[in-house]
């Protein structure tokens, strides 16, 4: 007797992961609106900036938005 037939398993057959997970983001992204990207967008921003010193956070304003830095003062 043969097992159970795993659905899961069948659609990775027909279509490989790195196919299966491209359609999928392919997907969300067309069906979010603009609001949500950008919310999307600060989130991994913010998440990633999180993580970084405040020497890196400061070099990475200094690089890319220094006007961000002016009349900033250390105390």
């Amino acid at each position: 007797m043969l097992p159970p037939l795993d659905t899961n398993s069948l659609t990775l057959i027909n279509m490989n992961r790195a196919d299966l997970q491209d359609a999928l983001i392919q997907q969300m992204l067309d069906d979010m609106d603009l609001k949500t990207m950008t919310q999307l967008c600060y989130d991994y921003l913010d998440d990633g900036y999180s993580k970084y010193s405040d020497e890196e956070l400061t070099a990475e304003c200094e690089q890319y938005y220094p006007e961000l830095l002016e009349g900033v003062t250390d105390d």
